[in-house]
């Protein structure tokens, strides 16, 4: 058979491991927003970007700390939003 073993016991773990991955990822983000927050744009110029490199890393890092407040309860969106519009374009392909 091809693709995911759909029996319950695949499923389940399935489901655990992708609530886990996300968890997880989501504690990286804030960890790593917390980074950046410590860096002036200058010494990250400093080590090869540029300002617009820099306005969008940090941007992208907002956008999903704000995911990651709401998927927490721990704050609202009060429109609707594109958390991965700057993130996006981190990854080379948009």
């Amino acid at each position: 058979m091809l693709g995911f073993d759909t029996s319950k016991a695949a499923i389940d773990a399935r489901a655990g491991q992708l609530a886990l991955t996300l968890r997880d990822t989501f504690v990286q983000v804030v960890t790593f927003k917390a980074w950046l927050d410590t860096q002036t744009d200058t010494q990250l110029i400093a080590l090869g970007y540029v300002q617009a490199e820099v306005t969008l890393l940090r941007a992208a890092y907002v956008d999903l700390t704000n995911l990651s407040n709401i998927a927490h309860a721990q704050g609202t969106q009060p429109a609707a939003s594109d958390f991965f519009w700057n993130a996006k374009h981190l990854t080379g392909v948009v």
